[in-house]
C-alpha cells in the first residue's frame, strides 16, 4: 500500500506539474533552485480536497485562506535536505498542500500550515513544516476519512496533528491517542540528540583523558534526559 492509498481520499487523474514551471513561479534563490532541481524527479497533482470532494466548507478570514487542499505526489532523486526542500515546495502553492514523497523504498509525508502574508495578501507564509517518514506501522494511522472537522482549516490542522503523532510513533513505537503539544516534545528530543551527536564528535577530537571523561559524563546526562523524555511520553500516550 502506498501513502496515497492509506490516506483514503478522493483522487484525480494524475496531472503533471512541470518542475521548470514550479521554479519559474517560485523564483527561488540560486541555491534553492539547485536544491529543487537536484532533488525533484517529478511532481503530480493527485487529489484536490475541497467542499465538493470531502464536504468540508472553505475557510477564510484576515489571516487564513483554506479554499482547497492540494495533494502532490513527488518522486525524489535523493532524500537528503527534505525539510529545506519541502519548505520550498509548500511555498510554491498559495493554498495548503500535502506532499507525498517517495525515493527507492521509502516514503514521507509533509504538511505545512500557512497564513496570509501581511505584506502581500496574494501570498502565504509557512507557519510550520512537518516532514515524517511513513512506514508500515504508521500507514495504519493515515486514514483521513476518519477525521471529523468543521471546515477545511480544522481538517488540515488535524492532519498536521496526525503527522506529529507519526513522528512520536517513529520515536517510541507507540501511536499517541492524546492531543498534546507533540511539536515541542519532538523538538526537545531532536535538540537532545543534536547535543549528543556534537558531544560524540568532541569526544573523538579530545586528547586528554580527563577531557574524555568529562565529555562522557555529559553524553550520559543527555542520554538520561532522552530516556526520561521517552518514558514520560510513553506514559502520557498510554494514559491519554
Amino acid at each position: 500500500m502506498s501513502v496515497l492509498e492509506a490516506l483514503c481520499i478522493p483522487t484525480l487523474t494524475k496531472q503533471r506539474v512541470p518542475v521548470k514551471t514550479l521554479v519559474e513561479q517560485l523564483q527561488p534563490t540560486p541555491e534553492n533552485k539547485r536544491l529543487i532541481e537536484s532533488h525533484v524527479a517529478s511532481i503530480y497533482l493527485v487529489s484536490l480536497l475541497n467542499e465538493q470532494t470531502i464536504h468540508y466548507r472553505a475557510y477564510k478570514d484576515d489571516d487564513y485562506s483554506y479554499q482547497a487542499i492540494y495533494v502532490l505526489q513527488i518522486t525524489l532523486k535523493k532524500n537528503d535536505q527534505l525539510t529545506d526542500l519541502t519548505s520550498q515546495l509548500h511555498a510554491a502553492f498559495p493554498e495548503p498542500t500535502i506532499l507525498l514523497m517517495e525515493h527507492t523504498d521509502k516514503e514521507w509525508i509533509s504538511v505545512a500550515p500557512k497564513r496570509i502574508s501581511k505584506i502581500d495578501q496574494t501570498k502565504t507564509v509557512l507557519e510550520d513544516n512537518v516532514v515524517q517518514e511513513v512506514n508500515t506501522d504508521s500507514m495504519n494511522y493515515l486514514n483521513l476519512s476518519q477525521i471529523s472537522a468543521t471546515n477545511l482549516k480544522d481538517y488540515y490542522t488535524k492532519i498536521v496533528q496526525i503527522a506529529y503523532k507519526i513522528g512520536v510513533l517513529n520515536l517510541i513505537k507507540v501511536y499517541p491517542t492524546a492531543d498534546l503539544d507533540y511539536k515541542s516534545i519532538i523538538k526537545e528530543y531532536q535538540a537532545i540528540q543534536t547535543n549528543i551527536n556534537n558531544l560524540k564528535e568532541q569526544y573523538k577530537r579530545a586528547s586528554m583523558k580527563s577531557e574524555k571523561m568529562d565529555i562522557d559524563d555529559q553524553i550520559y546526562d543527555e542520554e538520561q534526559k532522552q530516556k526520561k523524555l521517552i518514558k514520560n511520553l510513553k506514559g502520557e500516550t498510554t494514559n491519554g
